[in-house]
């Protein structure tokens, strides 16, 4: 974005003047940024991990420093001898955590038509404590190495993280996720496969695993936290809620889509929903919502601020002529504002337009083009953009 406001889109391969300069493993072995940075609300730091998809398994971790230029890059060897597709990460104060599941990346299944990722179970599970002092002043394009603690867990797939934080002893690190097994060897990106609220908390005496359940039996999607309380020992995340599995999906892969309509609010402590927003009928959440701290407030629980909501109707729906633009593709799309400290379960609006504000929702937006399903947002204050 420029500091007129307009967007420009990047082509491939771009190293933002300089600051993702690894011409040695880019495009295709850990070059790249992942899309769900975590920003450490202290020290304004941005960390990420990718992987690579040649040469010996790693996971690489990069931190960005408070003024966006790269200020190390990292590569973390794994104990497997396959590679993982890593996708998110969390940190806490003095860790970044790193997920080494048995969802595989092997290039050489191409080959054979087939997709490079996929399940493999016997690969086993396990997720790592990299300390964050080991992440030293390095350039992008001489990458050194550093060790993790890794801790054996049951094999699953995670795709996101919740949140991670430290006890206050200092003897334990919980980790919380969006946790899922599929029941084959397609991957969660070929087939879906219904994820749930997990619990992990580690050992760093033993260099065990000593809690490893799911918590939740409500089937979860792109959590959001509030930004403040990353690192930290959150009360409340959210997530978004499917109302239909399955279908097939003419984009594909998936090629089994799923319908979105609520975000739930959740207690991390005890896994229980503490509240639900459900959209009006006829209208699907596109992709996670964004946390937004109410202005002057202290972070407390994790519900001092509100969720911004893009959601999108198919083309057709009843009594939504007027909000469908000649610039869209015959949808109309809103964006939602909801309190997420007053959010609470209510009724389903009966139509589309009967009631637009119910459940915590404070304002709605209608939007002059259609919301695409399975984009990602994020926020930023007016204070922040730079100007002129």
């Amino acid at each position: 974005m420029r500091s007129d406001g307009s967007i420009v889109t990047l082509g491939a391969g771009r190293s933002f003047d300089g600051r993702l300069m690894d011409f040695a493993r880019h495009p295709f072995a850990g070059g790249a940024l992942t899309a769900h940075l975590k920003t450490d609300p202290t020290t304004k730091e941005k960390i990420g991990v990718t992987y690579p998809s040649n040469g010996e398994p790693g996971a690489r971790v990069t931190t960005l420093g408070p003024d966006g230029f790269l200020s190390s890059d990292i590569m973390v060897p794994l104990i497997s001898d396959v590679q993982s597709m890593i996708h998110d990460c969390a940190i806490t104060k003095q860790y970044t955590v790193l997920l080494d599941l048995p969802m595989t990346v092997r290039p050489k299944r191409m080959l054979t038509d087939k997709f490079p990722v996929e399940y493999e179970p016997e690969a086993g599970g396990r997720i790592g404590l990299c300390p964050r002092s080991a992440m030293g002043s390095s350039s992008a394009a001489d990458a050194t190495a550093a060790e993790a603690m890794w801790f054996e867990v049951e094999p699953c797939v995670v795709l996101h993280t919740v949140n991670a934080h430290e006890s206050a002893d200092g003897k334990t690190v919980t980790l919380t996720a969006l946790r899922s097994k599929p029941s084959g060897d397609a991957s969660f990106i070929e087939a879906y496969s219904s994820a749930f609220l997990h619990r992990w908390v580690f050992d760093l005496a033993t260099s065990t695993c000593i809690f490893d359940e799911t918590i939740s039996e409500t089937p979860l999607e792109f959590p959001a936290l509030d930004g403040r309380l990353t690192g930290s020992d959150a009360k409340y995340g959210y997530g978004i809620t499917p109302c239909t599995i399955g279908g097939p999906n003419r984009y594909g892969p998936p090629f089994e889509g799923i319908l979105i309509d609520g975000i739930v609010k959740l207690d991390l402590h005890t896994g229980d929903t503490a509240a639900k927003w459900t959209a009006p009928k006829g209208f699907y959440l596109v992709s996670e919502p964004s946390f937004v701290p109410r202005v002057g407030s202290e972070a407390g629980d994790g519900d001092e601020g509100y969720l911004l909501a893009f959601v999108c109707a198919a083309a057709g729906s009843e009594g939504l002529e007027a909000e469908v633009s000649e610039a869209s593709d015959g949808r109309a799309s809103r964006l939602y504002v909801i309190d997420a400290k007053s959010m609470a379960a209510g009724d389903r609006p009966s139509s589309a337009t009967e009631d637009v504000l119910s459940g915590g929702a404070v304002a709605a937006l209608s939007l002059p083009g259609a919301v695409p399903y399975g984009l990602h947002s994020c926020w930023l204050p007016y204070e922040e953009l730079p100007m002129p």
